[in-house]
């Protein structure tokens, strides 16, 4: 199977300036370590971890604006020393975007960057509207673009990118500056791309219910390296001793609560009628739910049901990327 994105240990490092060198006596920054991944055709893909992770720079190598220091990749069955070739192949959305022209209206921006595909006369004027339209931009297309709003302007950048009817199209943070009725056109019209052309979307995403709803797979990045990828479903699932589980059991003896937060963590107890909750967490994998029930069972309490939550995608974030919080925090 070729694989749309295909990347084998790809590694980035940056170099401080001489001048920061002597003051942090860093003079070597791992953006990106040994990352491997591999993304089908017609995936959603997201790309999930805090500022700094790395996640911009492994998207700008696979995107051929910046060379690996190691490793390598293949991006649309190309090598990343075949830049031209990528770059017809793929669509890139940043935040921030500076590279429109301020004097120019929306249309006519769109119009010179057609031109650079290779688009000219009825067949640019057909797709311009194209793509004009999937992004609600129409009616603000003749409007010069430094009097477009911060979304207006996201709004025009996932139009350019989509000029070309790329294979694959990188999208780095694409809602942030966009309203909620927005953010759901683009959903919708990320899933049409999918459904209808086959295209391939990676996504940079700090929203993880954006994560959750669009991605088929997602990567936990951290300190530069991928760890961890799989299905949301599947990532909250692995995360066996973060389950919150309720029981409900009768009568719960007044000497027993302290022997059972030894076998499970937050556990708290909650009188609902004649009956006990226990709200706790814990694992099927290390044991600890096991000792539990084994525990409430050796002191004859009837357990009368039980039920398991797996935990959240931000919980699952969260402990992927938990030295990076605390040191935040501290």
């Amino acid at each position: 199977m070729e694989f749309a994105i295909e990347t084998d240990a790809l590694t980035k490092i940056f170099d401080q300036p001489q001048g920061w060198r002597r003051v942090a006596r860093r003079p070597r920054v791992t953006a990106v370590r040994d990352v491997t991944l591999q993304v089908p055709p017609g995936e959603v893909f997201g790309l999930l971890g805090p500022n700094g992770a790395g996640k911009t720079t492994l998207v700008k190598m696979l995107c051929t604006l910046i060379l690996p220091n190691s490793g390598g990749a293949r991006v649309a069955g190309c090598s990343l020393d075949e830049p031209r070739a990528i770059r017809a192949a793929v669509g890139l959305v940043v935040t921030d975007e500076r590279s429109f022209y301020w004097r120019l209206s929306g249309r006519r921006n769109l119009r010179f960057f057609a031109a650079m595909h290779g688009l000219h006369g009825a067949a640019a004027t057909q797709r311009i509207e194209e793509v004009l339209t999937a992004v609600d931009l129409r009616s603000r297309a003749d409007i010069r673009f430094s009097n477009y709003s911060t979304g207006m302007k996201q709004r025009l950048a996932i139009a350019r990118a989509l000029l070309h009817q790329p294979r694959i199209l990188f999208l780095d943070e694409p809602s942030r500056s966009l309203d909620p009725v927005a953010t759901q056109r683009l959903h919708a019209l990320v899933r049409q791309l999918v459904a209808e052309q086959g295209v391939t979307v990676f996504l940079i995403t700090h929203d993880l219910a954006e994560a959750e709803t669009l991605c088929q797979r997602v990567a936990v990045m951290h300190q530069g390296e991928v760890r961890a990828v799989g299905s949301p479903r599947m990532l909250r699932r692995q995360l066996q001793p973060h389950w919150q589980y309720v029981a409900r059991v009768d009568e719960m003896p007044a000497h027993l609560p302290p022997t059972l937060a030894q076998t499970v963590t937050d556990l708290t107890l909650e009188q609902s009628g004649d009956h006990t909750l226990l709200r706790f967490h814990a694992g099927e994998a290390d044991g600890s739910l096991n000792r539990l029930l084994d525990t409430l069972r050796q002191h004859n309490v009837t357990i009368l049901g039980i039920e398991g939550q797996p935990p959240t995608l931000e919980e699952v974030f969260a402990h992927y990327t938990q030295d990076t919080q605390e040191a935040a925090g501290g």
